[in-house]
């Protein structure tokens, strides 16, 4: 059995494919905990101080793969800065715990999401996940259709810090330029992409994607809304 918190990082997940047995605490007293059973398409947004672990049953009964991130080291017992950044909190009703109250994670089933129209490109839709908080910037799931290209070139600026892509299904053909490159990126399911000030990314007026393309998204500039 564990139960830890972080101190300063934030942790985000999108669940691939697989289960996930994981378990949230409210408090210090809280044995029990509640289940959470992480499963395809759920998206993890977890704040800073945020009471969660593992307990020896039940076990994932496939396997999971999960893509996740977060906005500093030390959340993992390989980081260097795990002993100071993550807080272990025994299963006594008398742990000194140095805070006041537990925060929640917010636990999202992005396939109960509904698609939006794009506030910035047409023909695109997008699924707001989260909004940018501490280093971690905005997170959404975004559609292009199949075959849509713009009317004309366009250029979605890079914003400072990093940005990046992940095609969760689908393809797409997409220009970076400027940075440490110019050239074409034709990616494909599970394809990662990701740039920073002052790369770009180009649609010329051509086909961007000949199936479609989900992708998920994080930062803070103008493909997240």
């Amino acid at each position: 059995p564990d139960r830890h918190y972080h101190n300063t990082v934030v942790e985000r997940g999108f669940h691939l494919f697989g289960d996930f047995p994981h378990w949230e605490f409210s408090s210090v007293e809280d044995f029990d905990g509640e289940l959470v059973i992480l499963q395809k398409g759920l998206f993890m947004n977890r704040p800073v101080q945020s009471l969660h672990g593992l307990l020896p049953e039940p076990r994932s009964e496939t396997g999971a793969m999960i893509l996740y991130w977060s906005t500093g080291p030390g959340v993992s017992i390989l980081d260097p800065k795990f002993d100071s950044e993550t807080v272990k909190v025994p299963f006594d009703v008398n742990a000194d715990v140095p805070i006041a109250k537990f925060t929640t994670c917010e636990f999202t089933q992005t396939n109960d999401v509904p698609w939006q129209p794009h506030p910035r490109v047409d023909g695109w839709k997008i699924r707001p996940l989260a909004e940018p908080t501490g280093d971690g910037g905005r997170v959404a799931m975004i559609h292009i259709p199949t075959d849509w290209q713009p009317p004309a070139e366009l250029v979605l600026e890079g914003q400072a810090g990093r940005e990046w892509l992940f095609v969760v299904s689908g393809d797409l053909e997409v220009d970076v330029s400027g940075g440490d490159a110019d050239d074409t990126q034709a990616l494909t399911e599970w394809s990662y992409l990701d740039w920073q000030q002052p790369a770009s990314l180009v649609f010329p007026t051509r086909s961007a994607s000949q199936a479609g393309c989900v992708a998920l998204y994080c930062g803070e500039g103008p493909i997240g809304g």
